[in-house]
């Protein structure tokens, strides 16, 4: 194997592990965010790593998500933060929108889902059926 084959496998193994785990740990990639400010080179190359596949679950989840609910994908991708442990002032932020703004998608949300809280919205995501991708546990 050369270094391009070491990592695509690299790559793949690291998606399906923690894909499983960020579904248990919303919080994960935020979490990998913080810790790739490291000066260590090592260090940050494998965090991209981690953010990359955890980036790709995510997106994978809230897609179908967006689906399953008829949402649009700014109203998805606001599900998404909310569950992952964000705020509606983070998002904001993030986003340069006003609070009130993402409060309108928000209330959008939980009228196509059914919910209307917050903590419920994110039980529902994270306890919703999503299909695992192939060769996951």
């Amino acid at each position: 194997m050369n270094d391009e084959d070491d990592k695509a496998w690299f790559q793949r193994n690291l998606s399906k592990s923690v894909s499983d785990y960020a579904e248990l740990y919303p919080s994960l990639t935020r979490r990998l965010e913080e810790i790739d400010a490291s000066d260590d080179p090592y260090i940050r190359q494998f965090v991209d790593d981690l953010i990359a596949a955890t980036g790709q679950q995510k997106q994978a989840r809230s897609n179908w998500f967006a689906d399953r609910y008829g949402l649009s994908a700014r109203e998805a991708r606001v599900a998404m933060h909310l569950a992952g442990g964000g705020s509606v002032a983070d998002y904001a932020r993030r986003y340069g929108l006003s609070e009130q703004t993402v409060r309108s998608q928000l209330k959008s949300v939980f009228a196509k889902t059914g919910v209307n809280r917050q903590s419920a919205l994110a039980g529902l995501m994270l306890t919703s059926e999503f299909p695992k991708a192939p060769g996951s546990s």
